[in-house]
Parts: C-alpha cells; sequence; structure tokens
C-alpha cells in the first residue's frame, strides 16, 4: 500500500516524453480543442508497442478514439437509431368489392359513438366520399 504523502510513480520512460507535451499541450490552450495530428501518431506508435489500455490510461487520452486510429476498420460507435415520434399511414383504400349481389354497405362510427349504416346498390366509392365526409364532419 503506498503512503498518501508519497509522490505518484514516474511515468514509464517511453510514455513520458509524449506525456509532457499533452499537458503542456493541454494547460496552455483552451479546453475542447482537437489534438494534433503530430501527438495522435506518437500515441498510435507507443500502442502499437506497449498496448492499447496502458497507452490510453498513461497519456489520458479517449480509449476509442485512439483505437480508432490504431484499427481503422473498427466502426465509430453511433447512438441507436430513435424511433419515429410521428408516422402518417394513408388511408386505406375504399373498397366495395364483396359486398354481394345486393350492392354496397357502409357503417361509420364517429369517435363520440355516432353510427350510421349506408346501404346502396351499385355505389361506386365516388358516390360514398361525400356522404362519409358530412357525416365526419358533422
Amino acid at each position: 500500500m503506498t503512503n498518501p504523502t508519497e509522490s505518484p510513480s514516474p511515468l514509464p520512460s517511453p510514455f513520458s516524453s509524449l506525456a509532457n507535451r499533452l499537458s503542456a499541450w493541454r494547460s496552455a490552450g483552451r479546453p475542447g480543442r482537437r489534438i494534433p495530428e503530430p501527438f495522435w501518431e506518437e500515441a498510435t506508435a507507443l500502442a502499437k508497442v506497449h498496448g492499447l489500455s496502458p497507452t490510453s490510461t498513461i497519456l489520458k487520452l479517449n480509449y476509442y478514439h485512439l483505437q480508432r486510429r490504431l484499427d481503422p476498420t473498427v466502426p465509430a460507435r453511433k447512438a441507436p437509431p430513435r424511433p419515429p415520434t410521428f408516422v402518417t399511414l394513408p388511408p386505406p383504400p375504399l373498397s366495395l368489392a364483396g359486398a354481394g349481389a345486393e350492392g354496397g354497405t357502409l357503417e361509420l362510427v364517429r369517435p363520440g359513438g355516432c353510427r350510421v349504416a349506408l346501404r346502396w346498390p351499385g355505389a361506386t366509392a365516388h358516390n360514398w366520399l361525400p356522404l362519409v365526409q358530412e357525416f365526419l364532419r358533422a
């Protein structure tokens, strides 16, 4: 167990130079800047020799960003697609097929419970449309 008054162990020698330069770069500018490409190239070279996890931990780099640079075939993680909040469905076709020899019958029910049954032998969709629109509007 380490004593809290002891200084932390020094960085392994292959990492010390890059870690010091990264630290100086981070402290010199504003947060949120992109890390310069030469730093990434050096970190990638170190990760190939010493491993991905130790390199990202010691240099305080994002593990997945370094992994992507180490192996470009690793796809970037994407958030799962969100389901649509509203879907428009086309209305079903108004068909009188199967009405039989006696003609067409149409029953309509409004959300409030009002109901009407219409029987019109030989009617087509064009005949029904004005009646249906008027019933739903009323």
